[in-house]
């Protein structure tokens, strides 16, 4: 079995969200990652913050600058067990929060 990064893409503009609605979204999330524990293929996952920086190289220095495109920004990954990219695909495809707009990007880990 390989190891895959599930990165939730999902627009950080629409933060900070009700707590009521963020805590539906999360408590999704969390039924969603014990089904992925259940079928045993579940290693690691956690949301992250919506503030974050980008260190780039300029002209050959270090520049912070807030992210770029925070319509498209990360919100939280799942790293997951799959045979191969296409089954990491059609297990990704059970995110629940596809309905908010989110999107997931199915990565394999080196």
């Amino acid at each position: 079995m390989a190891q895959f990064i599930l990165l939730i893409r999902e627009d950080l503009t629409r933060y900070p969200l009700p707590e009521e609605e963020l805590n539906a979204i999360i408590q999704a999330h969390r039924n969603w990652a014990k089904e992925l524990v259940d079928k045993g293929i579940f290693v690691s996952g956690n949301g992250v913050d919506s503030d974050g920086r980008l260190i780039e190289m300029i002209n050959g220095d270090l520049i912070l600058q807030p992210l770029r495109d925070v319509h498209d920004g990360i919100g939280g990954y799942y790293i997951i067990e799959a045979a191969d990219l296409y089954e990491a695909v059609e297990i990704a495809k059970g995110c629940p929060t596809y309905k908010d707009g989110d999107m997931i990007e199915v990565r394999q880990l080196m």
